[in-house]
């Protein structure tokens, strides 16, 4: 009868407030009580440059950790590959000559080397090339674990855990990729990686707890969930075995939003592809979309990239004593020309509310509205969640204000780590009601994916 009653109160409320189809996260514990024995609770968000700059993601994984323990950094690209690539928790260093190729960007359509869900692999034949990682205090590691393509000649590494230094040889008969996850006795700050031969291709590294909750943040900047494509069946089946994740979140939606012309049909084929992709790896693992965020754009060629009004944002601009000087900003910002990443690492400084521009161009784009209407809809008819980013953000033209605030930074697109907190917190609030307003459903919960 519990779960009858769950049913109908859940087909009664398909949304409540911004989230939809809130059965989606039914299974994410908000109680030490809720967590799965033995094991880290683990969530895995796959995105764009909101994702991997980690502001918002890193202040939910706060959130999470602070409340229910920490299982772990999780999942990540292996060393920096690029620089919108941000890593809260852990600091990371390159050595010797590694090259990068992600699934958006230059070579982003070659075949090889083959990426996965972390969005990179890094390749190296530089006997003595290393990539590092040191945790931050309190973030000491009980497991660490490694993805690396093997093939015929190797490669052979070493790994060295903390003062534990052990080799390995990935030397195989066919290609394929091995994800490894090696215990430690004891728990570890720094992890070290070091080709001694062969051809190094490492698609991702990855820190483990005994317990508690793992946010496992996967962005690629100026990505579009349709590149996901690219990604390699067999990379990406390795890496969901070898961290399985309990709840999916896919983040994307802005770059699309901002394409010159967004293909509403093309979108909705994307998300089919991608759930039913992910779905057939993952078996019943909830899934929840993230919409876009509200955003804001002076580039006219936007104005008409979608049916549909580009709403005027100079009305919401509010009155500034004078112009904040900006030194930068602590997030991966993309400069208004040539869609460059600012110098790193930056922050902004000035009074509150920050000056903005009058009487000239500055609206949103109309396809940020065809993005979420299409992401709502085909969530409803797959059964997954959807998160509406940009209604609880306050709707149009709410960027300005949040720029203004100091929660976004000047290109009216990326968030400031206030930012980046506020949004995470909304979005757990959400939940928080969710599970308020279904009452039974959720105190009964889901049958878990993974044992």
């Amino acid at each position: 009868m519990p779960a009858l009653l769950a049913s109908l109160a859940l087909a009664a409320a398909p949304c409540i407030g911004a989230l939809c189809q809130p059965d989606a996260v039914a299974t994410l514990p908000l109680t030490r009580a809720a967590l799965p024995q033995g094991r880290p609770y683990h969530i895995l968000q796959v995105g764009d440059s909101h994702t991997a700059g980690d502001g918002i993601t890193g202040a939910l994984r706060d959130l999470l950790q602070a409340r229910l323990g920490n299982g772990g950094r999780g999942l990540m690209p292996a060393g920096r590959p690029h620089a919108g690539v941000r890593t809260r928790g852990v600091s990371t260093a390159m050595s010797g000559a590694w090259r990068s190729t992600g699934l958006f960007g230059r070579g982003a359509a070659d075949a090889f080397p083959p990426r996965g869900l972390t969005g990179y692999s890094l390749v190296t034949s530089t006997p003595g090339a290393s990539l590092s990682l040191t945790a931050d205090p309190g973030q000491a590691f009980t497991a660490f674990g490694v993805c690396v393509q093997t093939s015929s000649d190797g490669p052979k590494l070493a790994v060295t855990l903390g003062d534990e230094r052990q080799e390995l040889d990935f030397t195989a008969e066919t290609a394929g990729t091995d994800c490894r996850r090696l215990p430690l006795a004891a728990p570890a700050a720094t992890a070290r990686i070091e080709l001694l031969s062969g051809q190094a291709i490492v698609s991702g590294w990855w820190l483990e707890r005994a317990e508690g909750v793992i946010l496992s943040s996967l962005g690629v900047p100026g990505s579009q969930l349709q590149f996901l494509s690219r990604a390699d069946d067999g990379v990406v089946k390795a890496q969901l075995a070898a961290l399985p994740p309990d709840l999916v979140i896919l983040a994307f939606g802005t770059n699309e939003g901002f394409a010159p012309n967004v293909d509403a049909a093309a979108l909705e084929s994307a998300i089919r592809e991608q759930v039913a992709r992910l779905r057939g790896l993952l078996g019943a693992v909830p899934i929840l979309m993230i919409g876009p965020p509200d955003a804001a754009s002076r580039n006219t060629a936007l104005s008409g990239n979608a049916p549909g009004p580009a709403t005027d944002c100079n009305p919401a601009i509010r009155f500034s004593p004078r112009r904040a000087a900006v030194d930068g900003f602590d997030i991966p910002l993309w400069n208004d020309a040539g869609g460059d990443l600012a110098p790193d690492p930056v922050a902004i400084v000035g009074d509150s509310p920050r000056a903005v521009r009058r009487g000239e161009p500055l609206f949103v784009p109309p396809g940020l509205a065809l993005v979420s209407q299409v992401q709502r809809r085909v969530a409803a008819d797959l059964g997954i969640g959807f998160w509406d980013w940009r209604a609880r953000q306050g709707g149009p033209c709410s960027a300005i204000r949040w720029m203004q605030d100091g929660l976004m930074g000047p290109d009216f697109i990326h968030y400031s780590p206030a930012g980046g907190a506020e949004v995470a917190r909304r979005l757990l609030d959400d939940i928080e009601l969710a599970r308020a307003v279904t009452g039974a459903g959720y105190s009964a919960g889901r049958a878990a994916a993974r044992p």
